[in-house]
């Protein structure tokens, strides 16, 4: 018994003629629709028509009108068909104003004649996420171009060395301007770029005034800073006493500037005048001279004692010898340090003694006694200086601080530089000095 032949249920809303796969078609490879029984899928353009047939498209007046021959080296090339129809919404998915809830999916199959210009699978470039997916060098491009560049934190602005004087400036500086350190010229003290070159002048030179210009009083309109007012702390001209004592001030300079000029071209055009002032400044200016050369270059004098005392002495050894001016003799007393060897020398008159010379030990026989190491002078004023002595045979200059308006002086020999078997001191010359 034959079994009847199955009626297949109605197709689809937009999608005609459609049939059952057939079971004996061929095993195609996964991800490629089956076509109709006998059929070459890759040769089947989805319009039901075999390959090879001839390309024959409908026009609105029904006619069949022939399409021209594929380009050269592009066999069985085909116009793309209608788009088919969205596929059905799976179970559980809305749809909304009889639209589908997903969009249809594009066939993205490229048609024969254009296959070779798709690019293969995996030629796209990595682009960042949620960055549109481009291909070859726009794709690496658009990834580049999305990088962002490290931080920086901000620089100090560094100071540019000025090159004021490269150009002279085509306008006159005035005090408050502003020197451009790029090409010289001068600015306003309102602008903040330069005039001539337009480089900032954030780091320019302001003109200041020289020291003659402030002995003058201010010509022209003062200008006050913005903000301030005058006559209030800070801004414009002070008022009460200050703004009359600078007033004052001012004007003072500007009389005296002039009174100088004055008096110096008299001077010069005025013989009488001229020989008058030389005679009344002639003699301080000469004082003047003199002292401040006493203080440069001081000359010193040697004074002479009048009167020479002291207590025993070796015989042929007495202090008068200690002032003699000669080297080869010399005053010898025993030193006892209870009762240190003592000499006084009486002046003629008052005088300032400034150094002492000393001449310690004998000529013959240098370390034969002892030498005197410290010596304390006592003068007639009642003040004193204690002096240090080394131990040397050579004249040693010591200074006096304390030697003013006297007239006599007594030398103590306070401590020694002892020698290996003698008992007395000696010392060969005292010479004192005053500045001339």
């Amino acid at each position: 018994m034959s079994t009847p032949p199955r009626r297949l249920p109605p197709p689809p809303p937009g999608v005609p003629a459609a049939r059952l796969p057939d079971r004996a078609a061929r095993t195609v490879p996964p991800g490629v629709r089956p076509g109709p029984s006998g059929v070459d899928p890759a040769a089947d353009d989805g319009s039901g028509a075999p390959a090879g047939a001839p390309d024959i498209v409908p026009t609105a007046a029904g006619t069949p009108r022939r399409l021209p021959p594929p380009p050269p080296g592009v066999a069985g090339a085909k116009l793309p068909t209608a788009p088919r129809p969205p596929a059905a919404p799976a179970d559980g998915a809305t749809q909304v104003s009889g639209r589908p809830a997903f969009p249809p999916r594009r066939d993205t199959r490229a048609a024969p004649h254009t296959s070779a210009l798709v690019a293969a699978d995996g030629s796209v470039d990595s682009v960042l996420p949620g960055a549109p997916a481009t291909g070859g060098r726009v794709g690496s491009r658009a990834a580049a171009a999305t990088v962002e560049p490290d931080e920086v934190s901000p620089q100090a602005v560094r100071p540019r060395v000025a090159t004021v004087g490269a150009r002279a400036s085509t306008r006159r500086r005035q005090p408050g301007d502003l020197i451009c350190g790029e090409c010289g010229e001068g600015n306003a003290p309102t602008r903040r770029f330069c005039s001539r070159c337009g480089d900032s002048l954030r780091t320019a030179q302001v003109v200041r005034r020289r020291w003659w210009q402030r002995l003058l009083p201010r010509r022209g309109p003062r200008v006050t800073a913005a903000g301030t007012r005058p006559g209030a702390p800070g801004g414009g001209r002070p008022g009460g006493v200050g703004g009359v004592l600078h007033a004052i001030y001012q004007r003072s300079n500007a009389v005296a500037a002039v009174l100088l000029f004055a008096i110096g071209v008299a001077y010069l055009i005025y013989p009488p005048l001229r020989e008058r002032i030389n005679g009344a400044v002639s003699g301080p200016v000469t004082g003047a001279r003199d002292w401040a050369d006493r203080k440069i270059n001081p000359r010193f004098v040697a004074v002479r004692p009048v009167q020479v005392t002291g207590g025993a002495s070796v015989r042929d050894h007495g202090p008068e010898l200690s002032v003699d001016q000669y080297r080869n003799t010399h005053w010898q007393v025993r030193w006892d340090k209870e009762k240190p060897p003592t000499v006084t020398l009486r002046f003629a008159a008052k005088v300032d003694l400034e150094r002492l010379i000393v001449t310690a030990g004998t000529a013959e026989d240098y370390t034969a006694t002892h030498r005197p190491m410290t010596l304390h002078l006592v003068y007639s004023t009642n003040r004193s200086d204690t002096l240090t002595v080394e131990d040397t045979g050579e004249p040693q200059t010591l200074s006096l601080d304390e030697a003013d308006g006297v007239t006599s002086v007594q030398i103590q020999v306070t401590d020694v530089h002892r020698a290996e078997k003698g008992t007395d001191v000696t010392v060969s010359e005292f010479e004192f000095f005053a500045r001339e």
